[in-house]
């Protein structure tokens, strides 16, 4: 076992820094007394033929779209063809972030928040941009998957599993403000809105956290 002095935690690892703060690791001769994780369960091959028939049906479609793009922009004069080559991307996001990943909420809400909103604003942006996306939907998708992950953290579940998704929402909840301080959005109460909110969550984590909440912000920001 191997001890980070900074940290004050234990590995049973070969490295030779702390994977949290880089901090040489000391060797104390103690034995591993965890438990040992399961082995992955590989998965069937039916299951894998499966996404690969849908990945090559993936990509027949993306070609197919922009070939048919490319022939017909000269009437069409846009380029649909993005939003169809996004919208497969954004499909294996979401399959692969949500139904298959195994990790926490807090991180999948943030992903699909983000790519959805690169979707939506490509999508008005093709249609002759109108900045509707920029003006609520982004706004409010970012609202949503903030309150999202606060809802989440009402259950039983330990802040400081959710805190790095949790601040990640909240600043990103500031990016449609400074969309509209810098003109490319028009309306202004979903962005003051959506900063708002951000602004609560992070005054809210820096005075209603707990001490475990606390240590673990010190960890991962080396403060």
């Amino acid at each position: 076992m191997k001890k980070c002095p900074k940290c004050n935690l234990y590995y049973n690892t070969t490295r030779k820094s702390c994977p949290l703060c880089f901090e040489i690791l000391e060797d104390d001769g103690g034995e591993f007394q965890g438990p040992d994780y399961p082995r992955p369960v590989p998965q069937p091959a039916s299951y894998n033929l499966i996404l690969r028939i849908i990945a090559f049906l993936s990509v027949i479609a993306v070609f197919v779209s922009v070939l048919v793009n490319a022939l017909t922009f000269a009437k069409t004069k846009t380029l649909w063809s993005v939003i169809v080559a996004l919208g497969v991307g954004y499909f294996w996001v979401l399959l692969r972030s949500t139904f298959r990943a195994k990790g926490n909420v807090g991180m999948k809400l943030v992903i699909q928040m983000v790519m959805l909103s690169i979707l939506i604003v490509v999508i008005d942006a093709v249609t002759g941009f109108h900045r509707w996306s920029l003006d609520y939907v982004v706004p409010f998708l970012s609202m949503a998957s903030l309150l999202a992950i606060i809802a989440v953290l009402l259950g039983k579940v330990k802040i400081a599993e959710y805190l790095l998704y949790l601040l990640a929402a909240a600043i990103l909840g500031f990016i449609p403000f400074i969309l509209w301080l810098v003109k490319l959005a028009t309306v202004l109460w979903p962005s003051l809105s959506a900063a708002s909110l951000s602004f609560a969550t992070i005054i809210g984590m820096v005075f209603f956290a707990d001490r475990e909440t606390k240590e673990e912000m010190k960890k991962r920001f080396h403060i």
